[in-house]
């Protein structure tokens, strides 16, 4: 049991806390904040089809923070769980520079931990490398700035509400929730018949309690692709990890936890998928009722562990970061099994261009997993048909320098440091980088738990194989647990094992920097564990540029918004009916400005309203799962910049019989003098029995 401390001592270091005799063994809060950027005429990013831009919301994209302090030491740490593809460099140095500016030296790229729970239905353009901005046709300020400053202002939150209070872990395996989808290049793994399940199904949950018994915090760890919407779904989402959340906040709110915040965040989801009853399939009659089984799965088990957490963490708080620039980066034989190795420059491989036949296949023709350099004029060949395909057919491989060289990849040519993967557009091409190259290592502990970042997406094995690393340095300290937090502080791709690799299947056209990559991890992380163990330092590495200012292309905003004379704004173009039975959709829908013009954070395009003691209460948002908030853009010819917006509520027998409404919030762009004004149109009130 650590010592009682008083909290003015510790005020110098957080100066947010009162005088009052500390309890537990830590310091803990929690915070939430929302990062829904761009609903409508925004590229998604994950599946990358240019086609796929936003037109509504499913449901809002939250950053979920959690700050925990030793009160002994001082140190502390800071994880993010944000409804994202993946955390850019960018967003990694916005939040950080932000920290900086309001608690100085206190943060910094060592003890903050961004991770992303991987939606492929979000808006991109946030990224200030290329590849994750050529879906969204070019870097979007309004986006990234959405993002950064929601992440920033949940850690705000947790950290400024930090309290005394004991952290609780358990864990458990969740069936049934997740397939490996590439199971051949799984298969060829040498251990792979030493496992039971070809995917992890450990669920690890952080439940954090207060003195005052407020539970303020639910964190769980479980690896599954976070793609339940396909690749033509339109609206925001946070999938099925952000449905799970929301299921576990209400729950806690109903038992009178309101102050809880519940992440689900990703762990090693490389190879794992939700789709467990076929491709594109996870058991639902449609996409969002798929959704709704995974989360409810994730949802379920998270609520056991936590109503059976009791396991309580004590003990050291510490973390390890540092930077690598990965190109040339020197990886001893001990890792590579074949001599010491130079990481390669960087490339992607053609059956990257396949997409995930099992998740979100990109059906082009001629194109398909496991083209490797070994197979080519056998199974494939590469000539200019297979170009022209790509080129004509799937205008989004030609985005990368800013639309001006559309046969850029031509002269793209085999690297053999990435045998046996067959080149198809290297990381720098024509002066732009896809991909970062200085990728970020981190690992925190607390007390028995290890949280090891990973800044691409880490198939099953490989996060075997890097947790048996790490625990072969760290076990001997008091440390039983060891999770992989996915999608953390850059992205760079995949991590497969060479032998995964050696296959080419999706995965492993998309391990950037090659068949060691896996290697440079294991090396890194050993180094890193063992500093950790000896009380020792690791150098910081070498910086990463900033590149905020370096943009040159940028997402086209709104230029005006257009009605015709005798319409207005808000008006209603079709009323709800007059009545509902329990289990109809209501549908509405108005005349609208473009939802970029305020992205309504923290607050909603839509409300769905109940009559109650003479006053009208608001009962859904955009954000709950039962409504949905749909832009449609006008295509009549003498309306040439006007739109709607469709507010969609989807009743059932849980609600209230009574008197609704339906209103919808919005902004409009003037074309004369570029002014932003708001509007509200409202439904005729209906019946619902």
């Amino acid at each position: 049991m650590r010592k009682h401390l008083s909290r003015w001592l510790l005020v110098p270091a957080l100066s947010l806390l009162s005088t009052v005799s500390l309890a537990g063994d830590w310091l803990i809060g929690s915070g939430k904040y929302d990062i829904t950027g761009p609903v409508a005429d925004a590229g998604m990013v994950g599946y990358g089809e240019v086609s796929q831009t936003t037109k509504g919301i499913h449901s809002r994209l939250w950053s979920r923070a959690f700050a925990i302090t030793d009160p002994e030491t001082g140190k502390r740490v800071v994880f993010v769980s944000a409804d994202l593809m993946g955390i850019t460099q960018g967003v990694k140095q916005g939040v950080v520079n932000k920290l900086k500016s309001r608690y100085g030296s206190t943060f910094s790229d060592a003890n903050v931990m961004l991770t992303a729970t991987h939606t492929h239905v979000g808006p991109g353009g946030f990224d200030h490398y290329v590849m994750l901005n050529m879906t969204a046709l070019g870097y979007d300020s309004l986006n990234q700035n959405a993002i950064v400053n929601g992440i920033y202002q949940s850690i705000v939150r947790a950290v400024d509400s930090s309290a005394s209070g004991n952290i609780y872990m358990s864990n458990g395996d969740l069936l049934n929730t997740s397939v490996n989808r590439n199971p051949i290049p799984y298969s060829q793994n040498p251990e792979a018949g030493d496992y039971q399940y070809n995917t992890d199904k450990q669920m690890t949950l952080l439940k954090l309690v207060r003195d005052d018994g407020k539970e303020i915090g639910s964190i769980n760890w479980f690896g599954v692709h976070n793609v339940s919407l396909g690749n033509d779904y339109r609206r925001v989402s946070a999938d099925n990890k952000g449905a799970a959340s929301q299921m576990m906040e209400d729950w806690a709110a109903g038992r009178g936890q309101t102050s809880m915040v519940a992440a689900f965040a990703n762990s090693a989801l490389g190879d794992s998928s939700p789709n467990v009853c076929g491709p594109s399939n996870g058991c639902g009659s449609n996409d969002e009722q798929s959704l709704l089984i995974s989360a409810g799965k994730q949802f379920n088990k998270a609520q056991a562990l936590h109503n059976t957490a009791s396991s309580r963490l004590s003990g050291n708080l510490d973390y390890r970061h540092k930077y690598v620039y990965m190109p040339g980066y020197q990886v001893s034989d001990k890792y590579t099994g074949s001599g010491t190795q130079s990481m390669c420059d960087g490339a992607v491989g053609w059956s990257m261009t396949a997409g995930a036949s099992w998740d979100g296949p990109s059906n082009i023709p001629g194109v398909f997993e496991g083209m490797s350099v070994d197979n080519e004029g056998v199974d494939w060949n590469r000539n200019q048909s297979f170009f022209s395909t790509i080129l004509n057919g799937y205008p989004m491989f030609a985005l990368m320098n800013g639309f001006s060289n559309l046969v850029m990849f031509n002269d793209a040519v085999d690297d053999p440091c990435q045998y046996p993967k067959p080149t198809f557009v290297n990381r720098v091409t024509l002066g732009s980088e896809l991909y970062t190259a200085y990728i970020p290592f981190q690992m925190f502990r607390i007390g028995s738990l290890a949280l090891i970042a990973s800044a691409g997406e880490m198939t099953t094995m490989s996060s075997r194989r890097l947790r048996d690393e790490v625990r072969s340095v760290l076990e001997s300290q008091g440390v039983n647990t060891y999770v992989i937090a996915g999608l953390a502080n850059a992205y760079h791709g995949y991590i497969t094992t060479p032998e995964e690799y050696n296959m080419q299947y999706y995965e492993g056209g998309h391990t950037i920097y090659g068949p060691n990559t896996l290697a440079a991890y294991k090396q890194v992380y050993n180094q890193m564990a063992t500093a950790m163990r000896n009380g020792q330092s690791v150098s910081a590495g070498p910086t990463p540029p900033d590149l905020s200012s370096s943009q040159s292309i940028h997402v086209v905003g709104v230029v005006y918004d257009d009605k015709r004379l005798w319409e207005s704004f808000g008006q209603v173009w079709t009323d709800a009916n007059s009545s509902y039975s329990k289990g109809n959709t209501v549908k509405v829908k108005f005349r609208s400005g473009h939802p970029r013009n305020n992205l309504k954070t923290n607050s909603s395009f839509l409300e769905v309203q109940r009559y109650v003691s003479g006053s009208w209460q608001t009962v859904y948002t955009d954000d709950d799962l039962n409504t949905r908030f749909v832009w449609i853009r006008d295509t009549a010819v003498d309306c040439l910049a006007c739109s709607f917006a469709e507010v969609q509520w989807i009743t059932d027998s849980s609600i209230p019989s009574g008197t609704y409404r339906i209103r919808h919030k919005g902004h409009w762009k003037s074309g004369w003098n570029g002014s932003i004004n708001s509007y509200t149109g409202t439904s005729r009130s209906f019946s619902v029995n």
